[in-house]
């Protein structure tokens, strides 16, 4: 990984600080950002009025949908494994 030269000072000297290997530091921070960005990824944050209609459209009957029908009655052109 290409860094600058500043970066690689502060983040060498934050390994140090924390008794890590520049390498062991670097990851550990890169896998603690990227498990924000997934749990961010897979959450919905819905206000208390928007999850009561969620919850209002769940409990309403089914809506006919003839063409979503037809196509899952056909087979799939994608072969399967």
């Amino acid at each position: 990984m290409r860094v600058s030269e500043r970066q690689e000072r502060v983040l060498r000297a934050a390994a140090e600080l924390s008794g890590e290997t520049l390498t062991g530091f670097v990851l550990g921070v890169a896998t603690e950002r990227a498990e924000q960005v997934l749990e961010r990824a897979n959450r919905v944050d819905l206000s208390a009025e928007a999850f009561d209609r969620f919850v209002a459209a769940l409990d309403e009957p089914a809506e006919e949908m003839p063409v979503v029908r037809r196509y899952a009655r056909q087979r799939s052109p994608i072969p399967a494994p």
